[in-house]
């Protein structure tokens, strides 16, 4: 939901997270939606950060070091907040545990300038 808007701040993004279920879909049962002006979330809603615009997932503990729990964390691209971000979720069903948005500078590379558009794409 790349183009959301969340008030009046058009193309803010927001996503969904959804689960699976004992069949092998999805569940609407215990999603979480997700924006930046969700408790937890870091950052803010703004126009055209497009947080959102992709989503991807990895095993992951947030900082990038991976925990190797076999499950796999939500991973929110948004390309247009500044140089871009990517937030790393944590998350069960009905719960938000935990967001970490990670820049460029965050991993270690330069830091990005505006329109860089870094977490324009993830691992699927």
């Amino acid at each position: 939901m790349r183009s959301e808007a969340i008030g009046t701040a058009t193309g803010s993004g927001a996503a969904l997270i959804m689960f699976g279920n004992a069949t092998g879909g999805l569940s609407a049962t215990g999603a979480v939606w997700v924006d930046q002006d969700v408790p937890g979330v870091p950052g803010v809603v703004a126009k055209a950060d497009h947080f959102g615009w992709t989503v991807g997932s990895l095993d992951t503990d947030g900082d990038g070091d991976g925990d190797g729990d076999g499950h796999h964390e939500p991973l929110i691209g948004a390309p247009g907040n500044a140089a871009g971000t990517v937030t790393i979720l944590k998350v069960s069903p009905g719960t938000l545990e935990s967001a970490t948005a990670l820049a460029e500078g965050d991993l270690g590379w330069n830091d990005g300038t505006h329109g860089d558009a870094f977490g324009t794409t993830l691992p699927q």
